[in-house]
């Protein structure tokens, strides 16, 4: 089990702990303080690369890869945390059906 330490940032720096049982396959939920609108972030790995996606309020696909799987995704996770408010684990399949709603949206 990981505990990423982060710091959100109001008027006061709060340090809060978020504990992990994996940081090479999660997928979060929470919202944007700005708008109160829903995040999602995953990070898995797949056949050929480490992916680390960010889904911003059913209208922004934000996404990273790598080849390296071993890579360090903590930091990742820390900028995630500190971005979003209320943030949560989900299931594999809860953070699909956000990531599909978008892509029918893409549909060609």
């Amino acid at each position: 089990m990981t505990t990423i330490e982060y710091e959100k940032n109001k008027f006061i720096k709060e340090k809060k702990d978020f504990e992990l049982v994996d940081t090479k396959n999660i997928f979060l939920k929470g919202y944007n303080p700005y708008d109160g609108l829903k995040t999602f972030f995953g990070i898995w790995q797949n056949k050929y690369y480490l992916v680390i996606v960010t889904l911003i309020s059913d209208r922004q696909i934000s996404y990273d890869y790598s080849l390296d799987k071993g890579i360090y995704t903590d930091n990742y996770i820390r900028k995630y945390l500190e971005d979003n408010n209320y943030v949560e684990t989900i299931s594999k399949e809860q953070f699909r059906e956000q990531f599909q709603k978008i892509l029918k949206k893409l549909e060609i």
